[in-house]
């Protein structure tokens, strides 16, 4: 088993153990570290029977780390142990050494390497499905956005969204998702840099307080909403040119927030050329202040104000909105 997502490599792992032992894994599966052991020690296991299984596995983690030069492993891969299944689980391998190229030419490998893009979005929403778990259109989006990439905490999350449509009849919405997953994982940044882009002033200026105070990086959330007004300018720039929308979303979009590409071009029409480049003055200023020992907070508040070009009354730029 080869790969680096601990999630996939878990449920390889059981699949594995299910059809080489079944349910009964009390004296039937012995587990040993490759950091801690030797070719010779995990050989002897495999080799070793057992009064109370008549079939066996033995699961070595950590199998890159294995410690020695591994020349009995072609002899015990010529006669092995009937009824024992030796499962290597490592990440990454050296296949120049002797026993790894072994144990390659004879046994089933199963790759788990971590899932992006199409893939992964495929595999939650068969887990979705599985779970009969009704999402509207867009939720499944949110949910990929929100959480990211590890496959992990989107099923983790995944629970959560089960546990919290308990006794819904209709599908829940992608901000029915937001909130549920807000709860526990900060205010996302993207709110902040999608508001910019809409250019709602107050509700960036919110969204930062919230960001600031959960301890994100002053120049990391400026990143950000400088990332916001570019993508702004391109989809402006290429509507202009009359780049079909869906060819727009490949060129500014990950794919799972694809669909978003209305949403995009709706804010790239409130801006001219002039209001962006503006903007873009206004976030460089407060980038400058905040590497020169300013004062982070009141940096990215008068920038925000200035880049949206238009406040609501009550808002003084440096302020904190009232919560």
């Amino acid at each position: 088993m080869v790969g680096s997502d601990s999630y996939l490599a878990e449920q390889a792992l059981e699949s594995l153990l299910q059809a080489a032992v079944g349910d009964e894994r009390a004296d039937a599966v012995q587990v040993l570290r490759g950091d801690e052991t030797t070719w010779p020690r995990i050989l002897e296991a495999a080799r070793t029977g057992s009064l109370f299984a008549t079939r066996r596995a033995v699961v070595v983690r950590n199998a890159d780390a294995i410690k020695g030069e591994g020349e009995e492993v072609e002899g015990y891969l010529d006669d092995p142990s009937p009824g024992t299944a030796l499962i290597l689980m490592a990440v990454k391998f050296d296949k120049r050494k002797k026993p790894w190229k072994a144990v390659l030419d004879r046994a089933q490998a199963v790759a788990v390497a971590p899932l992006k893009g199409g893939a992964l979005k495929g595999r939650v929403r068969d887990e979705v499905r599985r779970r009969k778990l009704s999402l509207a259109e867009g939720a499944l989006e949110e949910l990929i956005e929100t959480v990211g990439q590890d496959l992990r905490r989107l099923m983790g999350e995944l629970d959560k969204l089960e546990a919290f449509a308990t006794g819904r009849k209709e599908p829940l919405s992608a901000d029915d998702v937001s909130a549920v997953l807000g709860r526990a994982l900060g205010q996302p940044i993207y709110l902040m840099s999608d508001a910019l882009g809409e250019r709602k002033p107050v509700v960036v200026l919110a969204q930062l307080e919230k960001l600031l105070d959960e301890g994100e990086p002053a120049l990391k959330l400026l990143g950000a909403l400088h990332r916001a007004l570019r993508q702004v300018r391109a989809a402006r720039a290429m509507n202009a040119a009359r780049v079909p929308p869906r060819a727009i979303a490949q060129k500014l979009l990950p794919p799972p927030v694809a669909f978003k590409v209305d949403a995009l071009l709706a804010a790239s029409r409130q801006w001219t050329d002039e209001d962006l480049k503006a903007a873009l003055v206004a976030l460089d200023r407060a980038d400058r202040g905040i590497k020169n020992g300013g004062d982070a907070r009141a940096a990215l508040s008068v920038a925000v104000v200035e880049a949206c070009g238009r406040t609501d009354p009550g808002i003084r730029p440096g302020a904190r909105p009232s919560r």
